[in-house]
């Protein structure tokens, strides 16, 4: 379970990740959108945010026998990771370093993770999203610019807590279980 703190401790927990692991010196690497990127380095941005669906339904967690704390919102994040270098053989080496990067660490954990999340004990997947060239097309038409090798990275699942205190329910008071046997109706000949 996460604060609401959650999305910038993951935004700046793959900063970190990614900066650590570049080959190149002088790299910069930045959450911003590509066309607000100012010098060389890899542009992080944050471009959606979706509601996982799957996790919708969890039952509520029970914090006392009278109380049940409220359904976080399950949400996942996409990234687009975009190399912007002088050199074109350059950019294609730093996609090269993010894609072997995250299929060696496909999950943020333990020390990891920043901000907010550090020292939880939460599991984020990090997964290659395959964007299909329309997509991709209609990012870049969005943020006005003319298209550059990204790649597209979702992180699953950051669970955003309620910010409510937990409701009040009554404890079960009598439990009557019973049974019956379902008989098959003789199907006529």
């Amino acid at each position: 379970m996460s604060e609401y703190t959650a999305i910038r401790a993951i935004s700046q927990s793959l900063r970190e990740l990614v900066e650590n692991n570049i080959p190149l010196p002088g790299v910069t690497v930045a959450l911003s959108t590509p066309s607000e990127f100012t010098g060389q380095g890899i542009s992080i941005w944050l471009y959606r945010v979706t509601r996982n669906e799957n996790l919708l339904n969890q039952p509520q967690r029970r914090v006392t026998a009278g109380q049940r704390a409220r359904r976080p919102l399950p949400i996942n994040l996409h990234y687009l990771f975009t190399p912007l270098m002088n050199d074109p053989l350059d950019e294609q080496l730093l996609l090269g370093r993010i894609l072997q990067l995250f299929n060696d660490i496909p999950v943020l954990r333990g020390s990891d993770l920043r901000d907010s999340l550090a020292g939880e004990d939460e599991d984020f997947r990090i997964h290659l999203e395959m964007l299909t060239l329309e997509e991709l097309t209609r990012v870049w038409s969005a943020l006005q610019e003319s298209y550059q090798t990204s790649l597209s990275y979702l992180v699953e699942v950051v669970e955003i807590d309620a910010g409510q205190e937990p409701e009040a329910v009554t404890p079960v008071q009598t439990h009557e279980t019973t049974y019956s046997q379902i008989v098959a109706a003789d199907s006529p000949s």
